[in-house]
């Protein structure tokens, strides 16, 4: 199946809802042989260390009802090793746990709750297109297909094209979409003021300069930008305003 994309895209800018165009997104992916669609988001893709942030959106559709709280709260997405290839790469790829595939001879420990579970649902084979945005946000639409390793991957990887097209389309429309609470990175939180006092200091301000801009007392300034700090892991204020421009929290 070739999707006709302008199609597809006039048909998703008439509805109204995230979860709308998903269904209508595994309507698609359900003609190219997929069974099982999942689609996240994160405006922050890693944190400053590195590692994974779950996602403020994560839609599985047709897939276990525990997926959304072990991948969300359970820890799992960060252990996800398509999720750990999807950051790193900016083409689409099949990926299998099949006893006797790359994929499952790479798995570490750490990644075996993962690959146990979706062996165990029947989710061990998949197509993941990675969508690195441009504004720095980092989504994910993976398709899951029914069938032996070997034949799921064959018939997965006809249908990479597709999938690309599908995956881009949709978010086109999802960033519209997406609500200003699920646009914004929840791995770290600054009170309005201390969000305040790092935003001036990003500007150059010192603290006696933001003091009078806000109107408050010098030593108050500098408690909000200490506490901002420590909440970012930051050693300073210089380091403070980097890892607030990471995650979005502050704007130059």
């Amino acid at each position: 199946m070739h999707t006709d994309l302008m199609t597809f895209s006039e048909q998703l800018a008439h509805l109204t809802s995230l979860d709308a165009c998903l269904a209508h997104v595994q309507a698609a992916t359900n003609r190219l042989g997929f069974n099982t669609l999942i689609y996240d988001f994160a405006p922050v893709p890693v944190s400053h260390e590195g590692a994974l942030i779950t996602p403020s959106v994560f839609k599985a559709l047709n897939a276990p009802l525990d997926m959304h709280d072990l991948w969300c709260t359970g820890g799992y997405y960060q252990i996800d090793p398509v999720q750990q290839c999807a950051a790193r790469r900016t083409t689409p790829f099949v990926w299998s746990f099949g006893s006797d595939t790359p994929w499952n001879v790479a798995l570490t420990d750490a990644h075996r709750p993962v690959a146990h579970y979706v062996r165990d649902y029947g989710l061990s084979t998949g197509l993941t297109v990675p969508l690195h945005l441009p504004d720095g946000g980092f989504a994910t639409l993976t398709a899951i297909i029914d069938g032996t390793p070997a034949q799921a991957e064959q018939q997965a990887r006809q249908s990479l094209g597709d999938m690309l097209g599908l995956a881009h389309t949709f978010q086109a429309r999802a960033s519209e979409l997406l609500a200003p609470a699920q646009r914004c990175c929840t791995h770290v939180h600054l009170t309005r003021r201390e969000r305040e006092c790092l935003q001036y200091s990003a500007k150059g301000l010192s603290a006696k300069c933001i003091a009078a801009a806000l109107n408050r007392s010098e030593a108050t300034v500098n408690l909000h930008l200490v506490a901002a700090a420590r909440k970012l892991g930051a050693r300073n204020r210089v380091e403070a305003v980097a890892r607030g421009l990471h995650y979005r929290l502050v704007e130059v």
